[in-house]
């Protein structure tokens, strides 16, 4: 590109800078686009706009770039491979025995496989099931976690966890307990949107209700402009090489000249969770990728939390409790917000542990004074602090390595400082206890919501922790949208659904037409309109609404397995056969529409057929009794007996 003209696009883009509102406005000039690409940079568009690969980055700030790679959250999504193995795959074998289920993970040269299989009396596998890894979630500092992909890109994640601490295979959490989801518990949005560096989707996608679709290429960890902005304008600006160095800071966002509550929400809008039973909503009408450094987190999300009928606040430990337990700490209290994350913490350092002892105690003495002796200052005149070692650690004491209570094969940092008592191993293992949630509150006291508003939320929380089928909160949510005409669709589809579990199929409709006013083309509300009319034997607008869904973009497969299920019904087995391999070509892991197949081909007297499909739905959902029986009732009818004694309780 000729320089006259490069200067000419380089004006355009500083006209379109210095008018910005702010370092962290989410559009970006068509001009800085095509100056970004001429140094082959892209720049993201859609709901999370104007962000550019984190390498860029590393151009000017190398050092930085390269010790954050250390960082948890520079290692917290990545692509498998042998360069970044971790895990014993010699040893590679888990029985889980409330499942009665067998867990391996494989190393194929590049590729990760997990394998799952039961044993059956005669000692024959069956309901083998293997799936490539197309994610790792996690640093490995604690522990990883692993995903695959749909074609129909959602994503799940797999039941097997590998723990560093102990250097071992478990259940990942969740998957402790007989009663789980398999290879079914499909990952959001909300929770990638905290463990990864944002994607490059559509404008609205991330809205409340889309489907959790994610596409193929990802960032892999989170990167610098999850807590500096958007960078483009930022890099724009810095490689003209015209601009004064001000000009170039001030298209960035630099968190550590934000006042403190802008400061904090960038560490809060992850590290703030309350309760992992029920997640903290977003504010309404906000997007999930939506939050931007230098806003405050209190605009983007209202923090949930509860009374939990199995311990009491004090005694609850979660692996993403830091600021919740560092804000019951008297340190804290008594600072009056001059204490916090960033007093112990450099984001872009991994603290070598060697250096962690003096580094935390320089920071506990920042605040407290101490004797002639060099020990702390106690405020009880009358008592001394124990004598201290060489480099003596007051972390180790004040806030200890504790047992997390929803992840139960690790330790982490108890943030809550407090004067150590006599009690028994900390780290102690312990058994897997869920919250039994017994009230939710709105965490930020100062928040300011009306009563109606914070009921919306408190009430949207329980039905999600509830699956829709907690009868008082879906009463209250709906006497309070009908007496305020909330202009939201994510309300209103909350209700929908709930309705719909409760059975009140016409009320659902109801309230589904409701959210359709604010979001007309709403698929999770399309969808629940479509199985109420199903309830209501209303076949024709179900079908209609299920085809509309399931052919309206990617994501739905579930609909249009819901669409096989009606052609079934009216005696279409040809075209329920058709859409049940489509929904299969979507989602592999759809196990229904496996079973679905193998009833139309047993109906149809394809019994080698049927006994296949049913076989691949087991292996997807081996906990399916009826699916078992019916598997053995072809496989008898077929001579094949004793293969079928293998598929009986």
């Amino acid at each position: 590109m000729g320089s006259a003209v490069f200067l000419r696009k380089l004006a355009k883009v500083f006209c379109v800078l210095l008018s910005a509102p702010s370092a962290f406005a989410q559009t970006v000039d068509p001009a800085t686009k095509d100056l970004l690409a001429e140094f082959d940079i892209t720049v993201t568009a859609g709901a999370a706009a104007g962000y550019v690969p984190d390498a860029t980055c590393a151009m000017c700030h190398s050092d930085k770039a390269e010790s954050f790679k250390q960082v948890g959250m520079g290692k917290s999504f990545h692509k498998p491979g042998r360069a970044t193995v971790i895990e014993d795959f010699e040893n590679n074998h888990y029985y889980h025995a409330p499942s009665d289920r067998h867990y391996e993970m494989e190393l194929r040269g590049e590729d990760y496989w997990f394998i799952r299989y039961q044993i059956a009396p005669d000692g024959v596998q069956i309901n083998r099931f293997e799936q490539k890894v197309d994610w790792v979630l996690g640093s490995g500092h604690h522990s990883r976690v692993y995903l695959y992909r749909t074609n129909d890109g959602l994503m799940y994640q797999l039941p097997l966890a590998w723990y560093t601490q102990d250097s071992k295979w478990a259940m990942a959490p969740g998957f402790e307990f007989f009663d789980q989801t398999g290879v079914l518990r499909e990952v959001k949005r909300r929770c990638m949107a905290c463990h990864n560096a944002f994607p490059d989707v559509p404008a609205g996608s991330d809205n409340e209700g889309q489907p959790d679709t994610f596409p193929v290429d990802l960032p892999q960890g989170i990167g610098c402009q999850r807590c500096h902005g958007p960078g483009a304008n930022h890099v724009a600006i810095a490689i003209s090489g015209e601009a004064e160095l001000d000009e170039i800071h001030a298209a960035i966002v630099q968190p550590a000249k934000l006042p403190r509550d802008q400061l904090y929400s960038i560490c809060y809008g992850c590290h703030m969770q309350p309760s992992v039973a029920i997640p903290s909503p977003l504010r309404m009408g906000r997007g999930i990728y939506s939050f931007r450094p230098g806003e405050l987190v209190s605009d983007y999300k209202v923090f949930l939390d509860i009374e939990d009928m199995t311990r009491a606040k004090q005694d609850r430990f979660d692996i993403n409790h830091h600021p919740y337990r560092l804000e019951q700490s008297e340190c804290f209290l008594q600072s009056e917000g001059q204490l916090g994350c960033l007093n112990c913490h450099d984001p872009h350092v991994k603290l070598p542990a060697e250096q962690r002892a003096e580094h935390y105690r320089n920071a506990c003495l920042s605040c407290h004074e101490t004797t002639a002796a060099g020990l702390p200052l106690l405020r009880a005149a009358e008592k001394n602090h124990p004598a201290l070692g060489d480099n003596p650690d007051c972390t180790s004491c004040h806030m200890p390595e504790r047992r997390t209570q929803d992840v139960i094969e690790v330790t982490m940092t108890d943030h809550r400082i407090q004067i150590p008592r006599p009690q028994d191993d900390p780290t102690a293992r312990i058994a897997k206890e869920p919250a039994v949630v017994g009230g939710v509150s709105i965490y930020d006291k100062t928040l300011n919501l009306s009563p109606s508003e914070a009921l919306i939320y408190k009430t949207m929380g329980i039905l999600d922790y509830t699956g829709g089928r907690d009868s008082g909160a879906s009463d209250a949510l709906r006497r309070t949208l009908n007496a305020q005409s909330v202009p939201q669709a994510t309300p209103w589809a909350k209700l929908s659904k709930s309705l719909l579990q409760r059975d009140m199929p016409a009320q659902a409709l109801q309230a589904g037409e409701r959210a359709l006013r604010y979001s007309p083309s709403h698929p999770q509300v399309l969808g629940l309109m479509g199985a109420a009319h199903t309830k209501l034997g209303n076949i024709d607008a179900a079908q209609s609404l299920f085809r509309q869904v399931a052919d309206g973009g990617p994501g739905q497969a579930d609909k249009r397995f819901n669409l096989a299920l009606l052609l079934a019904y009216l005696k279409d087995y040809d075209g329920a056969l058709a859409q049940a391999h489509q929904a299969l070509e979507e989602r592999h892991t759809l196990w229904p529409a496996w079973r679905l197949i193998g009833d139309l081909q047993k109906e149809k007297g394809a019994l080698e057929s049927s006994a296949r499909a049913y076989k691949e739905a087991l292996a997807v959902e081996p906990r399916a009794p009826q699916l078992r029986q019916k598997l053995a009732e072809v496989l008898q009818t077929l001579g094949r007996g004793a293969e079928a004694k293998r598929y009986l309780p």
